[in-house]
C-alpha cells in the first residue's frame, strides 16, 4: 500500500496542500515529496507538514551541471522541442530559453539521483514549462499527468499542444475533474487516451470549511471582519470574481452593471489579492476604479491575502457572489460560497454539470448583460432564492473528502 510520490509541475501549494494533506491523513503510509512548492503569500502559508522534502537537493552542484551537459546531448526530446520552437514557431530566444531550462532540470534530477526511490511521478498542470522534467525521467517511470482546468481550457498555442500531446503518451494515468474535461482532452489530444483517463476531483480545503462551520452563527466575528476588511456592515456585499485574474471578466461585468442604476443597497468587492501579474496590477486596478466609480455605489478593492480564517469569514460576509469567468473546470470558490449559504450567480457557459448532478442550487446567466436583470429580479422577488441549507447538506454528501481521496488512492495504487 505504501507509495512514494514525487509531485512536480506547478507547485502552487494552496492547491497541492488540499490533496496531499487529505491523502496523508487518510493513508498515512504514503510518502509525498514536493520540492518545488510555492506559497502565494509568505506570511500566510498553506500546510506543508505532509511533505517529505528533507533529503531533496534543490540547488544542484557544479558536478551535477557537468553531468547534465553530457546527458542532455543524448535526449531526443530536447532536439525535437528545440527545433519545433526554432523552425515552426521561429522564436530563437524562446528555443534557447527552453533548452537552458531543460538543462537545469536535468541537473536537478541528477543531483537527486533521478529520484530512483520514487514510485510515482505526479505532474500537475499540463503546460509545457511544467513538463520538461517528464522527458528526462528514466524509461519505465510511472507517471500521472493531472489537468487542473485553465491548462486545458485557456491554452491554445501550437507548441504547448505539441508538448502536452507527447507528455500524455508517456503518462500511465491522466486525471481531470469532470466528464466534460475528459471529452475535451479526447477531442484535443486523441481518443486513444481513453483507457488512461480517470475523473479525480481535488479535495476541498478542509480547514476553510471547518472555519465556515465554526463562525457560521458568530455575528460578532463576522461583523469585525466586515469592519476590518472593507465589507459593508448593512448593505448587501457583492463579490465579483474570486481573484485578480482578468479571465474572471471583472471589467466586462462592471460595464454591464452600469446599465442598472439602483445600487444604493449594494456594496461591491473585488479581490486583487492574487492572480493578477504584478506588472499589470496598477493599470488593472485603475481601470477597475474607473468602472466602479461610474456605478455610483460603495465599493472596496481588496489586496490582502486572506488566512484560512479570514477566507472563511469572507465567504460568510458575502451576500452575492458573481462568478462569470471565460472558462472554468470546477470552482472551489463556488462550493465554499454555497456552503456558506451565499447567493451565487454563474455563467451558463461554464462546465458545472458536476454541480448540477449533485443537485446544487445557484443562479445562471446566459450573458453578462443578464446580470443586472437578475440582480433586480432577486431584489424584487424575495421568493426567488436558493435552498441554502440543502446546498450545504449536498456538498457534505457529494464532495466528501473521504470519497474524493479514495479515487486518488486507487489511481496511485494502480501503478
Amino acid at each position: 500500500m505504501s507509495k512514494k510520490i514525487l509531485a512536480l509541475g506547478l507547485g502552487q501549494n494552496n492547491f497541492l496542500s488540499y490533496l496531499y494533506a487529505v491523502l496523508k491523513l487518510k493513508y498515512p503510509d504514503y510518502q509525498v515529496v514536493a520540492p518545488l512548492i510555492k506559497d502565494l503569500n509568505d506570511e500566510k502559508k498553506d500546510e506543508s507538514w505532509m511533505y517529505d522534502n528533507q533529503q531533496v537537493r534543490v540547488e544542484p552542484l557544479f558536478i551535477h551541471y557537468l553531468f547534465a551537459s553530457g546527458a542532455i546531448l543524448f535526449n531526443r526530446y530536447l532536439y525535437l522541442f528545440f527545433h519545433y520552437i526554432l523552425l515552426v514557431e521561429r522564436k530563437p530566444f524562446k528555443a534557447i530559453h527552453f533548452g537552458f531550462s531543460f538543462f537545469k532540470e536535468c541537473a536537478f534530477l541528477i543531483a537527486n539521483k533521478n529520484f530512483k526511490m520514487v514510485d510515482v511521478f505526479h505532474f500537475h498542470f499540463m503546460q509545457y514549462s511544467y513538463l520538461r522534467s517528464l522527458f528526462l525521467l528514466p524509461k519505465g517511470a510511472k507517471v500521472i499527468c493531472s489537468f487542473w482546468g485553465s491548462d486545458l481550457l485557456r491554452t491554445a498555442d501550437s507548441f504547448n499542444h505539441f508538448v502536452v500531446y507527447k507528455a500524455l503518451r508517456k503518462a500511465s494515468i491522466v486525471t481531470c475533474q469532470t466528464p466534460e474535461m475528459k471529452e475535451i482532452i479526447l477531442a484535443k489530444f486523441g481518443r486513444d487516451l481513453e483507457p488512461k483517463i480517470r475523473i479525480c476531483l481535488f479535495p476541498l480545503d478542509r480547514i476553510t470549511y471547518e472555519h465556515i462551520d465554526h463562525f457560521r452563527n458568530d455575528v460578532d466575528e463576522i461583523k469585525r471582519f466586515k469592519e476590518n476588511f472593507g465589507f459593508h456592515s448593512t448593505k448587501k456585499n457583492v463579490l465579483i470574481g474570486h481573484n485578480g485574474n482578468a479571465a474572471n471578466q471583472q471589467i466586462k461585468t462592471l460595464q454591464c452593471l452600469a446599465t442598472f442604476e439602483q445600487y444604493e443597497e449594494y456594496h461591491f468587492v473585488i479581490n486583487l489579492n492574487y492572480g493578477c501579474p504584478p506588472n499589470e496590477l496598477v493599470a488593472f486596478k485603475q481601470e477597475l476604479i474607473q468602472h466602479l466609480d461610474r456605478l455610483k455605489a460603495s465599493y472596496f478593492i481588496n489586496e490582502i491575502y486572506y488566512s484560512k480564517k479570514e477566507l472563511a469569514l469572507s465567504r460568510l460576509a458575502t451576500d452575492i457572489f458573481i462568478h462569470v469567468p471565460i472558462s472554468d473546470a470546477l470552482s472551489g470558490s463556488v462550493l465554499e460560497m454555497l456552503y456558506a449559504e451565499t447567493t451565487v450567480i454563474t455563467g451558463s457557459w461554464l462546465n458545472y454539470k458536476t454541480f448540477k448532478k449533485a443537485g446544487l442550487q445557484y443562479f445562471e446567466v446566459e450573458t453578462l448583460d443578464d446580470i443586472p436583470i437578475l440582480l433586480k429580479d432577486l431584489d424584487q422577488n424575495s421568493s426567488k432564492t436558493q435552498n441554502q441549507q440543502e446546498n450545504r447538506l449536498l456538498i457534505n454528501d457529494h464532495f466528501s473528502n473521504d470519497k474524493i481521496i479514495a479515487n486518488w488512492h486507487e489511481a496511485y495504487q494502480a501503478l
